[in-house]
């Protein structure tokens, strides 16, 4: 994966409504729960760290460190 295909608004749908601290599996759930997730978005939430996230800037750099793992660079970052 070079260039991700999901994008910002992608992501603030997926984080949208999350209560803080929140699990790995918290976060998971609640973006599958809500329906519509891009696929993509949900492959990346299942790669993050299993740990408890206090904000969504945390989550966001957890994602963006799964996108850096597979080979993708930090312009073409969509979080």
């Amino acid at each position: 994966m070079a260039t991700p295909h999901a994008t910002k608004q992608d992501f603030e749908a997926a984080f949208k409504g999350f209560f803080y601290p929140i699990s790995k599996s918290g976060i998971y759930n609640a973006g599958r729960d809500k329906g519509g997730i891009d696929r993509e978005v949900a492959r990346i939430l299942a790669a993050i760290p299993d740990r408890r996230y206090k904000n969504v800037d945390e989550v966001k750099e957890a994602v963006r460190s799964v996108y850096r793992a597979k080979g993708v660079e930090d312009e073409a970052l969509p979080v």
